[in-house]
């Protein structure tokens, strides 16, 4: 073999740093804030501009109710699918599990 080096040691594959919980929480949070306010503000004014829907007085605007239902409807959401996630890989670790060691039971 031309121009390999065989005595050269393997380099150990380094893992990259596990991204730290709170950084994620508020990821999801700026993006659930993000989403919300285009729902509640983006969304309607475009809307109001087309002619598609009149607009309200200033003193019933309904907006920033709706932005705080859709953000914890959001929330709610992110949590439910987080908790589903992590149920379901419990489970499937379980399951490898159980096959490790029926598989050491047999001859």
């Amino acid at each position: 073999m031309r121009g390999i080096r065989m005595d050269v040691p393997e380099v150990e594959m380094l893992e990259p740093p596990r991204p730290k919980t709170a950084t994620v929480v508020s990821l999801l949070v700026g993006a659930e804030l993000i989403l919300s306010y285009l729902a509640a503000y983006a969304v309607t004014n475009a809307l109001v501009a087309a002619d598609v829907i009149s607009p309200w007085p200033r003193d019933r605007d309904p907006r920033p109710r709706w932005m705080g239902v859709g953000f914890f409807a959001l929330i709610t959401a992110f949590a439910v699918v987080g908790a589903a996630a992590r149920m379901l890989s419990r489970r499937q670790l379980h399951k490898i599990d159980e096959m490790d060691t029926t598989d050491d039971l047999m001859p």
